[in-house]
C-alpha cells in the first residue's frame, strides 16, 4: 500500500527543476469524496479523488495520497505551496451542527454523541491535520462550501458574466446558493438554508427506494423512465412547496434528518401509501412511478429556480455545480425548456469543491486584474508510464502484446462483439468515465447492454449505458440541445437513430452523451474512427472501468485486477494488449515476446 506523501521530492528532482510561481492546493475531505487539486496562476495542474488511489469507494479520509501525487506531478515540495485552501468553513459548519442538536433534541442525540465528536476530532482542526499529515506550516485558508462549488463552475466556464447556481444536500448552512459571476469575482445574491434542501429531498427518496444515499441517486434517475409521475401531486405541494421567485421549502413533518437508519418519517410512508423498498428487494411498479414523480418534481423546481434568475440578471449564461448538478436528465430539461447557454462542472460534487476552493483563492488575488479563466480538461489525474504496465503484466505472468495499430485492433475486437477495457493517459476528473479508464463495447445490439450489466458490471438490469460519439457526428445521432459538443457526459439527449445504437439508448429514448474530438483524446477518437470504418457507426458504448461497488481504476495493477475479476474480453493499456482465451481457444499460453507479432 502506498504510504502518505512525506513532503519530499521524488529521487532525482532538485530545486533546479522547480519554477517559483504561485501554487495553491485545494482539498476536500471528512464527509465524502475526498480530493486534492493543484493550480497555479493560469493552469489546473492536477486533480484527483482520493478513492482512485486508496481503492476505497467515496473515501472521505484526509487525501494524503491525492496530495502526494499532486505535489509529485508538479515537482514541488509542500513548502513550495503559497496556500492550502479547505473547501468549507469548519467553524460555520460546527455552528449549524450545534443548532441542529438544540433544535432537534432529544431526536438529535446521535448527532450529539457521534457526529459532533467526529467533527471536533477531524474537520474542525483542519490546520492541525495538515501539520500532522504533511508537515505543512504555511498559510491555510477556508472557502465557503457553496462558493467552492460556484468557483469550480464559473472560473472554468467560457463566460465573463453568468448566473451560478449551486445545489446539494447542505454545506455550512446553505443547501442552495446563487452567485453572480463577473470577471474574477463571485457575488452571492441568494441562498436557501437547511433543512430546506433539494439535495436532501432527492436523497431521502433515494433511501426510500432502497438505494444508498450519496451513491444511488443516479439509480433513481435511471429508474425514473420506467415509471410515470403518477405520485407527483402527492409530492409537489404536500412534501415540497415551490415559490414563484424560485425558492422552495420542505414540509419537515415528512423528514427526520437526525435518524441514522433513515431520513423519512412514518408520516411520509402513510402519505404516499407505497411501502419503502429495502436494498435488493423486488422493484414494484409503484417504486418506478415514485422515482418518475420525484425526478419530475426536481426538474420543475430547478427550472422554476433558474428562469427568474436569468431574467433578473439579464443573462442567458448559466453555470451549475453541487451534487444535484450530476442529474443529467434534469440538466437537459433546464436547457430544453429555457434555451440557455450552460457550463456544468464535471466533478460537481464535493470532490469538485477542492478545485473550486483553489480557483477561488487565485481569483481573489486577481480580483482587480484582467478576467482569467482556467481551461478545464477531462483528464487531470495520474498518468502511468508504459514501463509500469509492462512490469505489472510481467510480474503477474500475464502474456501481452505491443500492437502497432492498437486503435484498429480494439475496433476489430469490438466489431466482433468483444468487450474491451482501456487505460490511457491521465485519470478522468469527476465520476464519469470519459475514455481514459473506460470499458467499451459495440452499441448496435440491445443485447450488449444486458451482457455488460450482467457479466461485466454485475449491476441492476435497469441501468443504462452511455454512448461516446465522434464530435462531428453528434447532431446526426443525437439531439444537441444547441451545443456543438458535450465532452463531460452531463446531459441526456434524445437519440435520433435509436435502432442503430440500441445498447446505449434508454427506455425513454435518451442517451447520456459524450462527444470526443481527436484533439481532446486522440486514443479514444482513433478507436471510434476505426470502428466507424468497419461498421459504419461512429458511436461506442462507454462505461466506467470498475466493478460494482468499486472506484474507477487508476493504475495498471487496478486495471489488471478488475479485468481478471470480470467478463471483459480484452485489456488495452496504451499500446499493450492482453486478451483472454476463449473456451474454444486451446492454444498454449505464450510469453510476451512471442505474442508481439500476433497483435
Amino acid at each position: 500500500m502506498d504510504a502518505p506523501y512525506d513532503g519530499q521530492l521524488p529521487h532525482g528532482l532538485d530545486s533546479v527543476s522547480r519554477r517559483r510561481q504561485m501554487n495553491v492546493l485545494g482539498i476536500s475531505c471528512y464527509y465524502h469524496d475526498s480530493a486534492a487539486a493543484l493550480v497555479d496562476e493560469s493552469t489546473i495542474r492536477f486533480a484527483i479523488q482520493e478513492e482512485r488511489l486508496s481503492r476505497r469507494k467515496h473515501d472521505a479520509r484526509f487525501p494524503s495520497l491525492a496530495i502526494g501525487r499532486a505535489l509529485e506531478s508538479a515537482r514541488i515540495r509542500v513548502s513550495d505551496l503559497d496556500a492550502i485552501v479547505f473547501y468549507e468553513d469548519p467553524q460555520q459548519k460546527l455552528h449549524r451542527l450545534w443548532d441542529q442538536v438544540l433544535d432537534g433534541w432529544p431526536d438529535s442525540r446521535r448527532l450529539f454523541f457521534e457526529d459532533i465528536p467526529y467533527f471536533y476530532r477531524y474537520k474542525f482542526p483542519i490546520d492541525e491535520q495538515l501539520r500532522k499529515h504533511l508537515g505543512y506550516h504555511g498559510k491555510v485558508e477556508f472557502c465557503d462550501h457553496h462558493r467552492s462549488h460556484a468557483a469550480s463552475a464559473f472560473f472554468t466556464s467560457p463566460f465573463e458574466r453568468a448566473v451560478v447556481v449551486t445545489i446539494d444536500g447542505v454545506g455550512e448552512y446553505d443547501t442552495a446558493a446563487i452567485h453572480l459571476g463577473e470577471g474574477n469575482r463571485l457575488r452571492k445574491v441568494r441562498w436557501i438554508r437547511f433543512p430546506h434542501s433539494l439535495g436532501l429531498f432527492y436523497s431521502v427518496f433515494t433511501d426510500y427506494l432502497g438505494f444508498e444515499v450519496n451513491e444511488g441517486e443516479y439509480k433513481v434517475m435511471g429508474l425514473a423512465p420506467y415509471g410515470k409521475p403518477l405520485h407527483r401531486d402527492k409530492i409537489l405541494g404536500p412534501v415540497i412547496q415551490l415559490v414563484d421567485d424560485g425558492a422552495f421549502t420542505l414540509n419537515t413533518e415528512f423528514f427526520q434528518f437526525y435518524g441514522k437508519e433513515r431520513h423519512y418519517s412514518d408520516k411520509l410512508v402513510k402519505h404516499l401509501g407505497i411501502p419503502p423498498r429495502t436494498a435488493g428487494a423486488l422493484m414494484l411498479q409503484d417504486h418506478m412511478d415514485l422515482a418518475a414523480s420525484v425526478q419530475s418534481v426536481l426538474e420543475t423546481a430547478l427550472v422554476g429556480m433558474v428562469a427568474p434568475l436569468l431574467s433578473e440578471f439579464d443573462t442567458q449564461n448559466f453555470c451549475f455545480a453541487g451534487g444535484v448538478a450530476l442529474n443529467c436528465t434534469a440538466n437537459a430539461e433546464i436547457i430544453r425548456r429555457l434555451g440557455i447557454r450552460s457550463h456544468i462542472h464535471p466533478a460537481a460534487g464535493d470532490a469538485g469543491g477542492a478545485l473550486g476552493a483553489a480557483l477561488q483563492a487565485v481569483a481573489r488575488k486577481n480580483e482587480g486584474a484582467a478576467s482569467k479563466r482556467f481551461a478545464l480538461s477531462a483528464y487531470l489525474g495520474m498518468n502511468y508510464p508504459e514501463a509500469v504496465a509492462k512490469a505489472t503484466f510481467t510480474i503477474n505472468k500475464i502474456p501481452f502484446a505491443k500492437s502497432e495499430n492498437v486503435a484498429f485492433k480494439i475496433a476489430q475486437l469490438l466489431a466482433d462483439g468483444k468487450v474491451v477495457a482501456i487505460v490511457n493517459g491521465r485519470d478522468e476528473w469527476g465520476p464519469r468515465a470519459l475514455g481514459a479508464r473506460s470499458i467499451l463495447a459495440d452499441p448496435r445490439a440491445a443485447a450488449m447492454k444486458d451482457h455488460v450489466n450482467a457479466k461485466i458490471k454485475f449491476r441492476e438490469e435497469f441501468r443504462p449505458f452511455a454512448p461516446v460519439v465522434k464530435r462531428e457526428y453528434f447532431g446526426e445521432y443525437f439531439e444537441t440541445l444547441g451545443m456543438s459538443e458535450t465532452p463531460f457526459m452531463l446531459y441526456t439527449h434524445k437519440a435520433n437513430r435509436p435502432d442503430d445504437i440500441a445498447a446505449v439508448v434508454h427506455v425513454d429514448g435518451t442517451s447520456r452523451v459524450q462527444t470526443v474530438a481527436r484533439e481532446q483524446n486522440e486514443y479514444l477518437y482513433d478507436i471510434l474512427d476505426e470502428f466507424h470504418k468497419i461498421t459504419g457507426v461512429p458511436v461506442l458504448l462507454n462505461t466506467s472501468f470498475n466493478l460494482r461497488g468499486e472506484p474507477i481504476v487508476s493504475s495498471p495493477a487496478d486495471a489488471l485486477r478488475t479485468f481478471e475479476s470480470s467478463g471483459i474480453d480484452c485489456l488495452a493499456i496504451g499500446d499493450l494488449v492482453v486478451q483472454k482465451k476463449t473456451p474454444t481457444d486451446d492454444t498454449a499460453a505464450v510469453a510476451p515476446s512471442e505474442l508481439s507479432a500476433k497483435c
